[in-house]
């Protein structure tokens, strides 16, 4: 009869293999894909002092120069957060404001607003910052490719004394169903497992006149501490 393994020993060694796989997929990631988008961004840089008299080419050069910064920005999260160095270094209102929404509009030609409840606080748990920032970003990018909205509005509130709630809205085609019982793209589902992460829930609903709102629920106990991955997460 084989020996018991200790569930202490078992546990360890699971968050050891998740480590190094992670460990391992950061250097990959940051070897090959990261430095090859560096240096496509500086070829485009060099590419663009080559022509200084061509004003048509230079406005496109620097979108697709901001299209690759804010890739790289987004693929240096991923890499904080494979190395368990989460957060976003200026805030997170910062982050959507300067970061997330200037990228965003100058990419897609789409109107974004901003709204902060002065009861928000200066600063969250790095995970909390992150999945709230990838909830606002993911609304925004379904808002644009699916949606083909030319406005947006972020809004980031307390609802109650216990409650959080962001809420990202449209002006596009809206949803084409309703039914929270029907499959819904990767995108939404990585959205609402943010959500419950946080503890809380994320709703997903057509708007009367045009457009969709999605909604994120949270307790305000996600603002004071920073949820972990459960053990056997993939």
């Amino acid at each position: 009869m084989a020996p018991l393994v200790a569930l202490p020993a078992v546990e360890q060694k699971v968050l050891g293999d998740r480590r190094r796989i992670k460990e391992a997929l950061a250097r990959e990631l940051h070897d090959q894909l990261a430095q090859h988008m560096t240096s496509l961004l500086v070829q485009t840089q060099v590419f663009a002092r080559e022509q200084k008299d061509r004003p048509e080419v230079l406005a496109e050069l620097a979108f697709v120069q901001t299209s690759l910064r804010e890739m790289l920005n987004n693929l240096r999260q991923i890499l904080s957060d494979l190395r368990d160095q989460p957060g976003l270094g200026k805030g997170l209102v910062q982050a959507i404001r300067e970061g997330l929404i200037t990228g965003f509009e100058m990419r897609t030609g789409v109107k974004v607003t901003l709204w902060v409840s002065r009861a928000w606080p200066a600063s969250l748990p790095p995970d909390t910052s992150i999945h709230i920032y990838r909830i606002v970003q993911e609304a925004l990018t379904n808002a644009y490719k699916h949606g083909a909205a030319t406005r947006a509005h972020i809004s980031l509130r307390f609802a109650s004394r216990d409650l959080i709630v962001i809420t990202i809205s449209d002006n596009g085609r809206g949803i084409p169903w309703v039914d929270e019982d029907k499959p819904i793209g990767m995108g939404l589902l990585g959205m609402r497992e943010r959500a419950a992460i946080l503890g809380g829930a994320l709703t997903i609903r057509r708007r009367p006149r045009g457009g969709t709102t999605i909604t994120a629920r949270l307790k305000k106990e996600a603002l004071a501490w920073s949820p972990k991955p459960a053990l056997f997460a993939s």
